[in-house]
């Protein structure tokens, strides 16, 4: 596990998150480590189940396999080739690929996905559940590290900024439900809107 001070990592993860930042917690490059990162932030242990989660996101997409083929801007036959690779090492072909995997994990498993990376951080609210239906509103945050090759489990602490709500959260994909994610959450969306700078990702307030 890299310490808070690994320049190698922080420096890949916008500034403006770093004030938030309690844990990293890196896992294996193996090609499967956007699925292990999901696995990590969900308290499993990342060799276990970073199949598992493949499954599920798979599963998630044959459910609905209607509904997102209309939705995502990629093929959705490609992003189901994506998930039908199970072992190690995984070729490139297999990775997780953002935006549209927070989606299935979103849905899936109830909750919030932050992906941060220099390039574009985002924001996946559930589309179908609202947030009075969730006992627990849980957050997992995973960063694109090292040239934007491989996907470290991030934890935030407190009101920390929200990046911006993937354009796939609309009002034509979601349920009125789950409108009043960004409602609640507004404060920190916005909070990202004021701090966050593309060229350096944070502004400092107190000039």
């Amino acid at each position: 596990m890299p310490q808070l001070n690994d320049s190698n990592i922080m420096s890949d993860i916008p500034k403006v998150f770093h004030p938030y930042i309690t844990n990293i917690q890196n896992v294996k490059g193996d090609g499967n480590c956007g699925f292990r990162a999901i696995a990590v932030c969900l308290g499993l242990d990342e060799e276990k189940s970073y199949e598992y989660i493949r499954q599920q996101m798979r599963e998630e997409l044959q459910n609905r396999y209607d509904i997102y083929k209309d939705m995502f801007v990629r093929d959705v036959n490609s992003l189901y080739h994506d998930l039908c690779f199970f072992g190690s090492p995984c070729p490139e072909e297999h990775w997780m690929k953002m935006p549209e995997a927070g989606v299935l994990i979103a849905n899936r498993f109830g909750v919030i996905i932050h992906s941060l990376s220099m390039s574009g951080s985002t924001t996946i609210f559930p589309f179908w559940s609202g947030p009075e239906e969730s006992q627990h509103h849980r957050a997992l945050t995973i960063a694109l590290v090292f040239g934007e090759t491989h996907y470290v489990m991030v934890e935030l602490q407190g009101e920390s900024p929200m990046p911006v709500i993937t354009p796939y959260w609309n009002l034509n994909n979601i349920s009125r439900s789950a409108v009043r994610w960004e409602t609640m959450y507004k404060s920190r969306l916005e909070l990202y809107s004021e701090l966050y700078r593309p060229e350096s990702g944070f502004v400092d307030l107190s000039d």
